[in-house]
């Protein structure tokens, strides 16, 4: 398997092997969608089941939505301000009314 000790670890228990390998393979994934795909497994791991069982596709598709999201408002003017004052990621997303769960 590709993935080391911290890459998908937690993900890499709950999804299929060719799931974790298209992740890893694509250019469209980076560290803030791999950090998505573990916390789903760790706190939905019946719903990324469910979710994969949809189609490979339709989850990458929807971790790629939920990075995109996730990714813009962290690095937008605001987001970085609030980091700055001592915000953490998870507090500047709920600001923001982004969803974290799956």
């Amino acid at each position: 398997m590709l993935v080391n000790d911290s890459l998908l670890r937690i993900a890499s228990n709950v999804l299929e092997d060719s799931t974790i390998k298209s992740v890893l393979r694509s250019g469209s994934y980076h560290s803030r969608g791999w950090r998505i795909l573990d916390r789903w497994a760790f706190y939905s791991p019946d719903r990324l089941l469910a979710l994969e069982a949809q189609g490979e596709i339709v989850l990458l598709i929807r971790l790629l939505e939920q990075q995109n999201i996730e990714h813009d408002a962290l690095i937008s003017a605001a987001g970085l301000a609030q980091r700055a004052n001592g915000l953490s990621e998870h507090e500047v997303l709920m600001g923001w009314g982004i969803s974290t769960e799956l």
